[in-house]
């Protein structure tokens, strides 16, 4: 296995050092990826097992994680064995994030509803509706720490088929980003012309929401302000590589305002003031979703199919969906 962990290592040094080579929009010149973000060899797996892994979170000492059509949330406190059932039926819960108290928050394409969690109460619906019409199948959150405002997304990959869902009717018709004031009951639809928004992040400061779009490839920012309505939606880059497997999915942002984010072979580093991939990090499974964890959050707990990573990185990360 050690042997194993080195050559997945030695790929992310050489997918640094040939960004500027490669034929692909937005990379890097040799010259400015020459630092790696991640510890060279450092990449493990610590989990396997699952059918399809998603929406990893920290909670402080434990990592959170779904197997969505396994319909089933796990929990793994790292150095004390396996993962363990933290609940179950989980309603296909793909995301997750917490709220101002520390609260596990869900997107469930099952139900087609944003949630709350707690061992004491179970599951209680938060949103499930805009306009009088269901969402589809909220797919992945966040939480503005300024004022607990929610933001989420909702494609409809949950409506297609029981595997990572429950097949009816889309009565919105599109794929809708929006917020949602938990304390007012206002929501706010920030985007109706992505094709399928996916993962999503906000920068250190709370002022630019990033929301990736699976089907283009491509990520986007929004300038948000504080009633959560948007401004200036603009492409910060585009990750298409149709030689490598995997889609732009998961987003995190580190303190430093990088975002890292699931991508074509792995999980691609990205400087959204330049719009350009900095660096790609190859994984063994196609990445789908990510998450900043470890006592100083540090680490980067990566969600790959069947499997769960961890890899060592020189930066710290931020964002609700992990906590200290």
């Amino acid at each position: 296995m050690g042997k194993a962990w080195t050559m997945i290592a030695a790929g992310v040094l050489l997918a640094a050092g040939t960004a500027g080579a490669e034929a692909q929009e937005g990379a890097a010149a040799p010259s400015e990826a020459a630092a790696s973000h991640f510890v060279p060899g450092s990449l493990e797996r610590v989990a396997t097992g699952y059918t399809f892994t998603e929406g990893p979170v920290w909670d402080g000492t434990r990592l959170i994680f779904s197997d969505i059509p396994g319909d089933t949330v796990h929990v793994m406190t790292p150095g004390e064995g396996p993962p363990q059932v933290l609940y179950t039926p989980s309603a296909m819960a793909n995301g997750h994030t917490f709220d101002r108290e520390g609260q596990l928050l869900n997107a469930e394409h099952g139900s087609g509803a944003v949630t709350r969690w707690t061992p004491e109460g179970g599951r209680q619906v938060i949103v499930e509706a805009y306009e009088g019409k269901r969402l589809s199948s909220p797919n992945d959150l966040v939480v503005r720490q300024a004022d607990g405002m929610i933001f989420f997304t909702d494609p409809p990959y949950g409506l297609r088929t029981p595997y990572e869902g429950v097949q009816r009717e889309n009565e919105l018709g599109f794929s809708g980003v929006f917020a949602f004031d938990e304390a007012s009951g206002r929501m706010v639809l920030i985007d109706s012309a992505l094709d399928r928004p996916n993962g999503l992040a906000f920068s250190p400061d709370e002022r630019v929401l990033y929301v990736a779009d699976s089907a283009t490839q491509t990520l986007w920012a929004y300038d948000i302000a504080a009633d959560g309505s948007a401004a200036n939606r603009r492409l910060v880059v585009d990750l298409t590589d149709k030689e490598k497997q995997g889609a732009v999915d998961g987003v995190r942002v580190d303190a430093g305002g990088i975002v890292y984010m699931t991508c074509p072979g792995g999980i691609c580093v990205v400087d959204p003031a330049r719009g350009v991939r900095l660096e790609r990090l190859e994984t063994p499974q196609r990445a789908t979703n990510l998450a900043w964890g470890g006592a100083d959050l540090s680490e980067l707990y990566i969600t790959a199919v069947s499997d769960v990573y961890r890899v060592q990185t020189r930066t710290r990360g931020v964002g609700s969906s992990s906590r200290k």
